[in-house]
């Protein structure tokens, strides 16, 4: 297939799910060719009582000092990450409460630091709260944060690779499987208003939704793109390397001028961290040249070509 190059650069980051020590892990994430960190701004096992006593009084820091980076970086190297603990609309009442407090001092926290983007897990369709804590928090902070709400395009359980032995399996239809996730997140944005500063950050995982749900995730608008290391496969050479699917829609995710995120660890050992990132700007300089002219031809509509950064909110 012919192909072109675009000599555009690819923007990619580093998902991490703990970072002891800030400034170093984004020396290390830099040196590797990163260009941004993706972080949680608490440490992952903190989970903060708001209810009961005494741990309601613990006194002591809550995390660590703004003061470990310069402004500059926390405004443009930075993307803060909601704890994965925190569920604000959990059913049991004080882990809900306990959620609400803890999702209102992170995205404070995340205010006071100036992050440009600051990245929200959907785990469920339940999400009503969610929607009303973050619209009021846009509305009556000063900031001008952005926020990734991070969606799976295959919810987890759908993607299982086992079968239980003698487990009764239920018949539903594949298309309502494909769309559960994108349903999660239209419920969002609807209930937060189709608030620009409300955008998505699509999970790539190994099992893809059919090719006209993958149309509707792309109408949307997408960010960012989270890569895990477990969806590459392994070359002749034993270079990590990515699906004919997963490279379709990497393709199709280029002409939005989506960020890549990567996450996990590395599962070619033999090889540098690099090697992901080099693949993923091969297919970036190297793409089909069918995707290029729907490419030139949407940018020929538009009358100019617009190059997106962390604090764009369109």
């Amino acid at each position: 297939m012919a192909s072109v190059s675009t000599g555009s650069r690819v923007s990619c980051g580093r998902d991490l799910n703990c970072v002891p020590e800030v400034a170093d892990t984004l020396a290390a994430v830099a040196k590797l060719g990163f260009d941004f960190l993706c972080m949680p701004l608490f440490h992952p096992r903190f989970r903060r009582e708001y209810e009961l006593e005494p741990a309601k009084s613990r006194p002591g820091a809550q995390t660590r000092s703004d003061l470990l980076l310069c402004g500059r970086d926390w405004n443009t190297l930075i993307v803060g990450k909601l704890s994965s603990w925190i569920d604000a609309d959990s059913e049991i009442e004080t882990e809900r409460r306990n959620s609400e407090a803890a999702l209102v001092q992170e995205l404070n926290f995340s205010a006071y630091l100036g992050l440009p983007v600051f990245m929200v897990p959907l785990k469920g369709p339940q999400n009503a709260n969610l929607a009303r804590l973050l619209l009021n928090h846009i509305h009556t902070g000063h900031h001008t944060s952005n926020f990734w709400i991070r969606v799976p395009l295959m919810a987890p359980e759908d993607m299982r690779e086992d079968l239980i032995e003698n487990e009764p399996t239920t018949c539903v239809d594949d298309m309502s499987v494909d769309e559960k996730t994108w349903s999660w997140w239209h419920s969002l944005r609807t209930l937060c208003d189709y608030n620009k500063r409300i955008c998505l950050a699509i999970e790539v995982g190994a099992d893809m939704p059919s090719d006209a749900v993958i149309d509707k995730w792309l109408g949307e608008p997408i960010k960012a793109a989270i890569l895990p290391t477990s969806i590459f496969l392994t070359n002749k050479k034993g270079f990590p390397v990515l699906s004919k699917a997963h490279q379709r829609i990497i393709f199709r995710l280029f002409k939005l001028e989506a960020q890549f995120i990567f996450t996990g660890t590395s599962r070619h050992t033999e090889k540098d961290f690099r090697s992901y990132l080099q693949y993923l700007e091969y297919l970036n300089q190297n793409r089909p040249l069918c995707y290029m002219k729907q490419t030139l031809h949407h940018f020929n509509k538009l009358g100019r070509c617009q190059l997106w950064d962390l604090q764009a909110t369109d």
